[in-house]
């Protein structure tokens, strides 16, 4: 059994500064094997955001995977934006913008999908779809294949639109590269489901840990539970003006011949 804590938008530079730590005490009670982090660390990629961005992360529980946002790239600096967009990104978080992270019986892909020629919308590079093909291709049999990526390639909660290029194909791509699970954020809505033209993927997004811009109202983040044919998502929940988190709905899914099903809410 293996159980990932997943956070996403979490913005340093607009944080809530009052969910922190009841977060990160959270985070270390629910004794997760790694935490994901898909996107978003900084507001406006800005030193002292990073540098506030790495203190967090430094505390939280397990190995941390994470990628970049669209956030986490300078915005108004444009030489900077075009020049070497993910400068800063690198020098708080490693060299590494798609880590890879290996545990028992799971492997997980971080994908960048952030794109410095557009203003928020993602792009899956071909050089990603290749590195996603070589990790899941050499993963052992059995092996949990989990793509990480800050936009979904899936339309939001509310029905949006995914906010990627060409998500039809990303969508394809990421089929054919083998995941079976797509963990991503970006819309700061929490969503799970499963996509008729991804035979075989699950998808499934969470809103924003601890940042102040909210878009339901509520602070989320999700402890992710996967069995050997099974998955359970408990999504955390902070609502307004809560001093902290507490337990919100709870999804299940089952896998049959390389295929996820619903199986209950509660």
């Amino acid at each position: 059994m293996i159980r990932l804590l997943h956070l996403s938008d979490i913005h340093f530079g607009a944080v809530d500064e009052r969910l922190v730590e009841p977060m990160l005490d959270l985070a270390h009670r629910l004794r997760p094997d790694a935490t994901v982090i898909s996107g978003d660390l900084t507001q406006r990629a800005r030193p002292e955001q990073f540098a506030a961005a790495r203190a967090f992360i430094d505390r939280l529980p397990g190995p941390v995977l994470c990628v970049p946002g669209n956030h986490d790239m300078p915005l108004y600096n444009l030489v900077l934006r075009l020049a070497a967009p993910f400068a800063r990104y690198r020098r708080a978080m490693g060299p590494e913008l798609e880590p890879t992270l290996t545990l028992p019986g799971a492997v997980l892909q971080g994908v960048n999908t952030a794109n410095p020629l557009v203003w928020k919308s993602g792009v899956l590079r071909p050089s990603s779809t290749e590195r996603l093909e070589r990790t899941f291709a050499s993963a052992p049999p059995g092996t949990m294949r989990i793509a990480v990526l800050h936009h979904a390639p899936v339309p939001a909660a509310d029905g949006t639109p995914a906010d990627m290029a060409d998500p039809s194909a990303v969508r394809t791509a990421l089929m054919q590269a083998g995941a079976d699970i797509v963990l991503s954020g970006h819309t700061h809505m929490p969503h799970t489901g499963i996509a008729e033209t991804s035979a075989g993927v699950l998808f499934l997004q969470v809103g924003t840990a601890i940042s102040s811009r909210l878009k339901t109202g509520t602070n989320d983040l999700a402890l992710i539970t996967l069995g050997d044919s099974e998955l359970t998502v408990e999504s955390w929940l902070s609502p307004p003006k809560a001093a902290g988190f507490e337990a919100g709905p709870t999804t299940r899914y089952g896998r049959t011949l390389a295929a996820w099903q619903k199986l209950t809410d509660s």
